[in-house]
């Protein structure tokens, strides 16, 4: 039976249900479908972290932003406009960021400021040494009664250590889960319908889309709509698109991605004249393998007492860079030296401190020593002929590391100099925060492979996230946002929670997309 609405979202992630939300809110009909069996997307088991330059909660840390403050920023950042990174689409950005965080908290979506995390290139002119990051305070998963069972739970903690899910756990665990439970709340309360386990199959439509082909219990279920609103990841769990687009080697297995983006609404929305951008990028990140398993380092590389090595033992970049920059890194090194896998060095001192992917400090892996998925070995020595890696070159590379680490101060890399370098090291070291000697046995050291979050190519879109072709003509009644979209942040990301923002802004834009109406929100 034919059903019809105003809006679809394609996505029960943070920012399918935000745009669900807003659009309900303007008296809209709304539906929400997802491939998935529960809400969430990738945000759920993720910190949640959102950047939104200009909102007026940083203001209680101390912080004044404006929009003409990250303007600059993202100019300097980002430099000349791209067809997906458009000087009217980053305004957009801009001018609404504020505007949303201050609707998410009018619409008792309790968010609050980060202290300590500085936009990634906080040197440059407009950046912010404290940040614009804010994260969704943790919620009573009861509200949402039986949809509590819908809502995807955290599985990891921040530092990665495996956690259970208890029976009838009451609080979220993570912010990006309770962001998600917010907006489920706030949608399902609200008279939006929300269907799981509900692919869809097929853009109705010649020209112009109205509506969607959903399955629903193996029936093909028509779906008419005025506007449809991609809100469904990109393709980083497709290994045949990774391969096709993505710098090689590349493996979907190196994905942290919570998802299971498969890009095949990336592939309808083509077939309906849809232009794609940046399908050659993503929001990479250093990651170690367990299991099979991608681990995001980040928590690990900016520590003291490590540094990473290709396979002739020589360091190539600052460790404690963001990890857009870090990520690609590796590949750019590849070029010219076997950089992937590289390898991440540490001694005792680290390994005794500091947690690393599923194992809590201090703790000894047997399984996965046994599985040479981390090695120990008593000298450096022994480590670079277990690794493979070049010996003379581990060792001259950590004789002049730990010379470094002396004087507090990395002659090759900076390591340590910046706010975020600072951010990511050892809080209340003297010297250098991210500087330390490798030097007490035993060496530790795991494979670090070029990961990410999530792919950053898709859709074209525009200042309103409506979906453009190939001649920058709007194609009628498509919109996307996130993963679904060309991120306007091609080969760089200004700070920690980026994507999630940028994703939230464009879906309350597509939501919204009737200027005449907006002043109601």
């Amino acid at each position: 039976m034919e059903q019809d609405y105003d809006l679809v979202v394609v996505g029960a992630g943070a920012a399918g249900l935000l745009a669900a939300v807003a659009a309900r809110r303007l008296g809209e009909r709304v539906l929400v479908v997802d491939a998935d069996t529960l809400a969430g997307g990738s945000t759920a088991g993720t910190d949640g972290l959102i950047w939104l330059p200009g909102n007026h909660l940083m203001a209680k840390l101390g912080v004044t932003d404006s929009a003409a403050d990250a303007e600059e920023y993202l100019s300097a950042l980002l430099g000349p406009a791209t067809i997906a990174s458009t000087a009217e689409r980053r305004a957009a950005f801009l001018r609404t960021s504020g505007k949303l965080a201050r609707w998410l908290t009018s619409s008792n979506v309790a968010l609050a400021a980060v202290k300590g995390l500085p936009d990634h290139n906080s040197d440059l002119p407009g950046g912010k040494p404290q940040g614009r990051v804010l994260h969704a305070q943790p919620m009573d998963r009861r509200v949402l009664g039986d949809w509590s069972a819908s809502l995807r739970p955290d599985t990891e903690t921040e530092r990665g250590l495996v956690r259970r899910m208890l029976p009838g756990r009451r609080s979220t665990r993570t912010a990006g889960e309770a962001l998600v439970g917010h907006l489920l709340h706030r949608a399902t309360a609200n008279g939006v319908d929300v269907w799981l386990d509900s692919p869809v199959i097929g853009l109705l439509g010649d020209g112009a889309v109205t509506g969607v082909v959903v399955t629903q219990d193996d029936v093909e279920v028509p779906v008419t709509a005025h506007r449809v609103l991609l809100a469904s990841g990109g393709f980083e769990r497709n290994q045949s698109l990774r391969e096709e687009y993505l710098p090689l080697p590349t493996e979907e297995a190196w994905s942290v991605s919570g998802a299971t983006n498969t890009g095949e609404l990336l592939s309808l929305a083509v077939a309906q004249g849809a232009a794609t951008a940046a399908l050659d990028d993503a929001w990479w990140a250093p990651v170690m393998l367990v299991d099979g398993q991608a681990w995001s380092l980040d928590g690990a590389r900016g520590k003291p007492h490590s540094l990473i090595v290709d396979s002739a033992g020589d360091r190539f970049f600052n460790e404690a860079a963001p990890a857009n920059t870090a990520g690609r890194a590796l590949y750019d090194r590849s070029r010219g030296v076997r950089a992937v896998p590289s390898f991440l060095v540490l001694d005792n001192k680290h390994r005794q401190n500091v947690p690393l992917g599923p194992w809590a400090a201090n703790s000894t892996p047997r399984p996965a020593i046994e599985a040479g998925e981390i090695v120990r070995a008593g000298t450096l020595n022994d480590l670079a002929q277990a690794l493979g890696v070049d010996r003379a070159g581990l060792l001259g590379t950590v004789v002049r590391f730990n010379g470094f680490a002396s004087k507090g101060k990395d002659l090759d890399f900076k390591r340590g100099e910046s706010a975020w370098d600072a951010a990511s090291g050892e809080a209340g070291k003297r010297r250098n925060p991210s500087l330390g000697k490798v030097d007490k046995p035993p060496f530790w050291a795991v494979k670090v492979y070029p990961g990410d979050t999530g792919t950053k190519g898709g859709l074209v879109i525009d200042e309103a996230s409506r979906v453009l072709r190939p001649d920058g003509s709007v194609l009628p009644g498509l919109y996307a946002c996130g993963g679904a979209a060309a991120s306007m942040f091609k080969g760089s990301t200004p700070a920690p929670g980026a994507a999630l923002g940028a994703a939230l802004v464009e879906a309350f834009l597509a939501a919204t997309d009737q200027p005449e109406r907006r002043r109601e929100l």
